[in-house]
């Protein structure tokens, strides 16, 4: 019995938190990807700043995202461009 409720407990630890994360791509932002953290309005807000700095202007309203990024033109939530971005 303590076994059973101990891995219940064990499981409901791993999946606690915010584990959702996405790549958004960008109205005007010329193919830039930005992967973040969370799905909020702070997280949203917060692709946009990362999208705005790398490009050096405005990338516009969030307009799709998905779990990965491919190619020359993704970016990390710390504003660094990575070739492979995957699990967001």
């Amino acid at each position: 019995m303590k076994k059973s409720i101990f891995a219940v407990v064990a499981v409901a630890l791993l999946c606690a938190g915010p584990s959702y994360a996405a790549c958004y791509n960008f109205q005007n932002g010329d193919g830039y990807k930005v992967c973040v953290k969370g799905d909020s309005f702070d997280a949203r807000k917060k692709a946009q700043e990362i999208c705005k700095a790398v490009k050096g202007s405005d990338c516009g309203n969030i307009q799709g995202y998905s779990s990965s990024c491919n190619g020359n033109k993704c970016v990390d939530q710390d504003g660094k461009k990575q070739n492979s971005l995957s699990g967001y």
